[in-house]
């Protein structure tokens, strides 16, 4: 995994975000952290100066993350706390799907409290076996640090990732970094939420929601064309660090 993220085997078009976006010296946050995918390149971007902040709650998927990140030799300037990132701080269930090897679908665990034993999404049915494991949970604005230089904050936590925004809105509302989020309907609707809630907090804190297309372009999106996928929201304060790729009239 660690050749396949050096070599950009493993790759989402959003992290060409990262070089855009990123300043040396920066601060950037990264919520659902994994093995590092994000981490690395975040790290490579920050520079010496900067930090990255990685919130990753599963153990084993955390030591992953550190063996990965002592190889490619991004510790030096991240961090990695081992837990969730949510509006309430507390001891809380993930669930964790099995392979069939046993072993744990890292990209798939959630929080506990997401209802997929509902019908019509058969891509999204529930793991044959899964296990539980109890994690810390932390309010991103009470956790952190005074911090300078919020440039860009990602999250994909399968479902949760509201929680954790509204967790972090005294953030959001001081640095306004740029936020690339995963957005997945059939998971907010299994914790009772709707792409709507989504979408209506970031325009509450002044952002405003764009698709990142195959050209490279940053294209306005409404509520209405929301699907699976990455988004990213960018707050007009802050649009300097996109300018190039946004819409003229942006």
């Amino acid at each position: 995994m660690g050749w396949d993220i050096r070599n950009r085997s493993w790759w989402e078009p959003e992290l060409e975000l990262v070089e855009r976006v990123v300043r040396d010296g920066d601060t950037v946050i990264d919520i659902g952290a994994n093995y590092g995918l994000w981490a690395y390149h975040m790290s490579r971007a920050v520079g010496r100066s900067g930090k990255v902040y990685s919130f990753e709650p599963i153990p084993f998927t955390a030591r992953t993350f550190r063996t990965i990140g002592r190889a490619l030799g991004f510790l030096q300037n991240t961090e990695l706390v081992e837990k969730g990132c949510g509006e309430r701080a507390g001891r809380i269930e993930f669930t964790l799907p099995l392979q069939a090897n046993g072993s744990i679908s890292a990209g798939l665990v959630h929080m506990v409290g997401r209802r997929d034993d509902r019908p019509g999404k058969e891509v999204h049915a529930a793991f044959d076996k899964t296990r539980k494991v109890e994690c810390d949970v932390i309010v991103l604005d009470d956790f952190l640090p005074e911090l300078e230089r919020v440039s860009l904050l990602k999250c994909d936590i399968e479902g949760a990732d509201l929680y954790a925004m509204r967790g972090a809105r005294r953030l959001l509302e001081k640095h306004k970094p740029v936020v690339v989020i995963e957005i997945t309907p059939w998971f907010l609707e299994g914790f009772g939420l709707s792409v709507s809630d989504v979408y209506g907090f970031f325009e509450d804190v002044g952002y405003a929601c764009y698709r990142y297309d195959d050209g490279g372009r940053l294209i306005p999106a409404a509520v209405s064309d929301i699907v699976e996928d990455n988004w990213v929201f960018v707050h007009p304060e802050n649009a300097q660090r996109v300018r190039g790729i946004l819409p003229a009239h942006a």
